[in-house]
Protein backbone atom coordinates (compact mmCIF):
# COMPACT_ATOMS: atom_id res chain seq x y z
CA UNK A 1 0.00 0.00 0.00
CA UNK A 2 2.71 2.46 0.98
CA UNK A 3 4.77 1.47 -2.04
CA UNK A 4 1.87 2.17 -4.37
CA UNK A 5 1.29 5.56 -2.75
CA UNK A 6 4.97 6.38 -3.24
CA UNK A 7 4.84 5.23 -6.86
CA UNK A 8 1.75 7.36 -7.54
CA UNK A 9 3.33 10.37 -5.82
CA UNK A 10 6.56 9.86 -7.76
CA UNK A 11 4.72 9.65 -11.08
CA UNK A 12 2.73 12.77 -10.22
CA UNK A 13 5.91 14.69 -9.41
CA UNK A 14 7.58 13.38 -12.60
CA UNK A 15 4.64 14.42 -14.77
CA UNK A 16 4.41 17.87 -13.20
CA UNK A 17 8.14 18.55 -13.39
CA UNK A 18 8.33 17.13 -16.90
CA UNK A 19 5.47 19.33 -17.97
CA UNK A 20 7.17 22.42 -16.57
CA UNK A 21 10.81 21.93 -17.51
CA UNK A 22 10.82 19.98 -20.77
CA UNK A 23 8.95 22.58 -22.90
CA UNK A 24 11.37 25.30 -21.77
CA UNK A 25 14.33 23.26 -23.06
CA UNK A 26 12.78 22.31 -26.39
CA UNK A 27 14.56 23.38 -29.53
CA UNK A 28 12.95 21.28 -32.24
CA UNK A 29 10.87 18.14 -32.47
CA UNK A 30 11.65 15.97 -29.50
CA UNK A 31 9.94 12.93 -28.02
CA UNK A 32 9.82 14.42 -24.53
CA UNK A 33 7.97 17.52 -25.81
CA UNK A 34 5.25 15.54 -27.54
CA UNK A 35 1.75 16.04 -26.17
CA UNK A 36 1.04 12.39 -26.91
CA UNK A 37 3.90 11.34 -24.59
CA UNK A 38 2.61 13.56 -21.80
CA UNK A 39 -0.91 12.28 -22.46
CA UNK A 40 0.29 8.67 -22.11
CA UNK A 41 2.04 9.49 -18.81
CA UNK A 42 -1.02 11.26 -17.42
CA UNK A 43 -3.29 8.41 -18.63
CA UNK A 44 -1.12 5.89 -16.76
CA UNK A 45 -1.20 8.07 -13.66
CA UNK A 46 -4.99 8.34 -13.91
CA UNK A 47 -5.29 4.56 -14.17
CA UNK A 48 -3.13 4.07 -11.08
CA UNK A 49 -5.18 6.64 -9.16
CA UNK A 50 -8.47 4.97 -10.12
CA UNK A 51 -7.13 1.54 -9.11
CA UNK A 52 -6.03 2.97 -5.77
CA UNK A 53 -9.46 4.57 -5.38
CA UNK A 54 -11.19 1.21 -5.91
CA UNK A 55 -8.84 -0.48 -3.42
CA UNK A 56 -9.51 2.21 -0.81
CA UNK A 57 -13.26 1.86 -1.34
CA UNK A 58 -13.12 -1.91 -0.79
CA UNK A 59 -11.06 -1.36 2.39
CA UNK A 60 -13.64 1.18 3.54
CA UNK A 61 -16.46 -1.31 2.95
CA UNK A 62 -14.58 -4.00 4.90
CA UNK A 63 -13.96 -1.60 7.79
CA UNK A 64 -17.63 -0.62 7.80
CA UNK A 65 -18.68 -4.28 7.95
CA UNK A 66 -16.36 -4.77 10.94
CA UNK A 67 -17.88 -1.62 12.51
CA UNK A 68 -21.37 -3.11 12.20
CA UNK A 69 -20.23 -6.43 13.71
CA UNK A 70 -18.14 -4.87 16.53
CA UNK A 71 -19.38 -5.55 20.04
CA UNK A 72 -17.38 -2.95 22.00
CA UNK A 73 -17.63 0.80 21.62
CA UNK A 74 -13.85 1.32 21.40
CA UNK A 75 -13.32 -1.11 18.53
CA UNK A 76 -16.47 0.12 16.79
CA UNK A 77 -15.14 3.69 16.92
CA UNK A 78 -11.80 2.57 15.50
CA UNK A 79 -13.44 0.69 12.61
CA UNK A 80 -15.74 3.64 11.93
CA UNK A 81 -12.77 6.04 11.77
CA UNK A 82 -10.95 3.65 9.42
CA UNK A 83 -14.03 3.48 7.22
CA UNK A 84 -14.27 7.28 7.03
CA UNK A 85 -10.56 7.64 6.29
CA UNK A 86 -10.68 5.10 3.47
CA UNK A 87 -13.86 6.65 2.03
CA UNK A 88 -12.15 10.05 1.94
CA UNK A 89 -9.06 8.56 0.31
CA UNK A 90 -11.24 6.81 -2.29
CA UNK A 91 -13.05 10.05 -3.12
CA UNK A 92 -9.83 12.07 -3.48
CA UNK A 93 -8.08 9.44 -5.59
CA UNK A 94 -11.20 9.02 -7.71
CA UNK A 95 -11.47 12.73 -8.47
CA UNK A 96 -7.73 12.99 -9.23
CA UNK A 97 -7.88 9.89 -11.45
CA UNK A 98 -10.86 11.11 -13.46
CA UNK A 99 -9.25 14.54 -13.80
CA UNK A 100 -6.01 12.99 -15.04
CA UNK A 101 -7.84 10.84 -17.58
CA UNK A 102 -9.86 13.80 -18.87
CA UNK A 103 -6.65 15.84 -19.20
CA UNK A 104 -4.93 13.00 -21.05
CA UNK A 105 -7.86 12.79 -23.49
CA UNK A 106 -7.49 16.55 -24.00
CA UNK A 107 -3.79 16.09 -24.78
CA UNK A 108 -4.52 13.25 -27.21
CA UNK A 109 -7.20 15.25 -29.05
CA UNK A 110 -5.03 18.34 -29.64
CA UNK A 111 -4.13 18.97 -33.28
CA UNK A 112 -0.63 20.37 -32.74
CA UNK A 113 1.61 17.58 -31.49
CA UNK A 114 4.39 19.72 -30.04
CA UNK A 115 4.12 22.00 -27.07
CA UNK A 116 4.62 25.70 -27.86
CA UNK A 117 8.11 27.12 -27.45
CA UNK A 118 8.45 29.72 -24.72
CA UNK A 119 8.76 33.36 -25.79
CA UNK A 120 10.94 35.72 -23.82
CA UNK A 121 9.85 39.34 -23.70
CA UNK A 122 11.96 42.35 -22.84
CA UNK A 123 11.68 42.58 -19.07
CA UNK A 124 8.94 41.47 -16.75
CA UNK A 125 7.28 44.87 -16.45
CA UNK A 126 7.56 47.69 -18.99
CA UNK A 127 6.04 51.06 -18.04
CA UNK A 128 6.81 54.22 -20.07
CA UNK A 129 10.20 53.03 -21.29
CA UNK A 130 11.35 51.66 -17.93
CA UNK A 131 11.54 47.90 -17.74
CA UNK A 132 12.27 45.53 -14.90
CA UNK A 133 13.86 42.25 -15.90
CA UNK A 134 15.55 39.12 -14.62
CA UNK A 135 18.90 37.88 -15.89
CA UNK A 136 20.73 34.75 -14.91
CA UNK A 137 23.99 32.95 -15.46
CA UNK A 138 23.88 29.16 -15.08
CA UNK A 139 27.65 28.74 -15.05
CA UNK A 140 28.14 31.09 -12.10
CA UNK A 141 24.80 30.07 -10.54
CA UNK A 142 23.74 33.71 -10.19
CA UNK A 143 20.50 35.50 -10.84
CA UNK A 144 20.00 39.26 -10.99
CA UNK A 145 17.28 41.86 -11.20
CA UNK A 146 17.89 44.66 -13.73
CA UNK A 147 16.21 48.01 -14.11
CA UNK A 148 16.50 49.40 -17.67
CA UNK A 149 15.58 52.81 -19.04
CA UNK A 150 15.01 53.19 -22.78
CA UNK A 151 15.62 56.54 -24.49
Amino acid sequence: MRLLVRVVAGLLVFVLLGGLTVPAQAVGKDFLVSKKFHGALVLGLGGLLLKESLDAKSEANDAYDFYIAAGQALTARQFYDDSKRHDTRAAVYGVLGVGAIVYSVHLFMKDDDNLPTPKMEEGIINVKGVSLGLDGNLMQKKMGLHLRKGF
